[in-house]
């Protein structure tokens, strides 16, 4: 039952995300010149991770390696980044010139080289169109142990910055025994994030104002709700084809309801009107918020992303208190839309084993399965 209600939170946050954007049809008369000659007409949806996906009438999506691409003709808008944080509004006309794309910046031609170009977008078009998501799930099953996680994530892009969404559950369930009796165990750790970047200058993308909140709870460092609500600011350290490096930095307001709210080294003080129903104390602490962000994909043929996430959260109210946690996702493509992922998360609370010996500081789990991305 805990699952089923994350699961309808998480499709709800969904909705509520993206429920509001515009929806206009694009015609599937773009043409793109591949490096051996032929030519791909269809609708482009996007270019990201050195793939440009193009909807065609008599196969479905096609990707193609954005190092084949030769010429690009449309005649819908897009958006372009480049490697420098530029973004660039226009269309794409024919051209003669080689390792170049003619693009066309309200009734002004601009030469841009391919190789200088890091992810395209279409603007103002289908939704399905603008959206990157991603969905994985893995299960293992034994006599004593069964585990289920289930991850998906998504981003929208618009002129004035990106909206993400990502969320992950894992539930573990254990049957042992001793001399006695039979033993039986579990837990679940859930989380899900909601962020928007605001792109702090017109035309630029390499700096950023973010706002972001999370949803979690975990079991195992008796946490039984946790939401945030926070603001900073970001910028792209790195923006090259194939490889990303983000950073951002701010504070947020935290509500967490667990076993006690005695700080680090010291008490805090505590109305009565802190403590739930179900005898769990309600917290309410500010901290500071450092986020890390990398994406390395290469172009083999079989092509493989890395994606790790870090984040770092140092108590403002309360004294020595440290938490965090780490994503590390690792995707091998074994045919168009399905990849081998590996997926490990990690999570530190200095004070998840506050009055309770049962409980721990860390929690962390390694799962492996098939990965489907739209």
């Amino acid at each position: 039952m805990r699952f089923l209600a994350t699961a309808h939170r998480i499709a709800l946050s969904l909705y509520l995300v993206f429920s509001g954007a515009d929806v206009f049809a694009h015609a599937k008369t773009d043409v793109v010149t591949v490096g051996n000659g032929d030519h791909i007409t269809g609708a482009i949806n996007s270019m990201s991770a050195g793939k440009l996906a193009i909807d065609t009438d008599y196969a479905g999506t096609i990707y193609v390696k954005w190092r084949q691409v030769q010429q690009i003709t449309s005649r819908y808008l897009y958006e372009v980044r480049l490697d420098n944080g530029d973004r660039l509004y226009g269309r794409f006309d024919p051209t003669e010139a080689t390792e170049q794309l003619t693009f066309n910046i309200s009734g002004t031609q601009r030469q841009l080289d391919i190789k200088d170009i890091v992810q395209i977008r279409t603007i103002e078009e289908e939704l399905a169109d603008k959206l990157d998501i991603k969905v994985s799930t893995t299960a293992y099953a034994d006599p004593e142990v069964r585990t289920l996680v289930f991850s998906a994530a998504s981003t929208y892009a618009s002129r004035d910055g990106r909206t993400g969404f990502s969320a992950r559950i894992d539930d573990h369930r254990a049957t042992g025994s001793d001399q006695q009796n039979t033993v039986k165990s579990s837990s679940n750790s859930t989380n899900v994030t909601l962020f928007r970047e605001f792109w702090r200058e017109r035309g630029k993308s390499d700096a950023f104002r973010i706002l972001n909140a999370v949803y979690s709870s975990n079991d195992s460092l008796g946490v039984a709700h946790r939401a945030s609500l926070g603001f900073g600011f970001g910028r792209y350290l790195m923006e090259d084809l194939g490889n990303e490096l983000a950073m951002s930095i701010g504070v947020q307001g935290v509500q967490e309801r667990r076993e006690s709210c005695e700080a680090q080294g010291r008490s805090r003080t505590m109305d009565i009107s802190t403590v739930a129903e179900n005898g769990l104390a309600t917290c309410n602490d500010a901290e500071l918020f450092i986020n890390l962000q990398w994406h390395l994909y290469s172009f083999q043929s079989r092509d493989m992303d890395i994606y790790f996430t870090s984040n770092a959260y140092p108590s403002l109210s309360d004294e020595g208190r440290l938490r965090g946690d780490m994503k590390l996702v690792l995707d091998w493509e074994l045919f168009n839309n399905f990849f081998w992922s590996i997926n490990a998360r990690a999570e530190l609370d200095n004070a998840g084993d506050q009055d309770d010996d049962s409980l721990d500081t860390t929690d962390f789990t390694l799962s492996t399965g098939i990965t489907w991305k739209y």
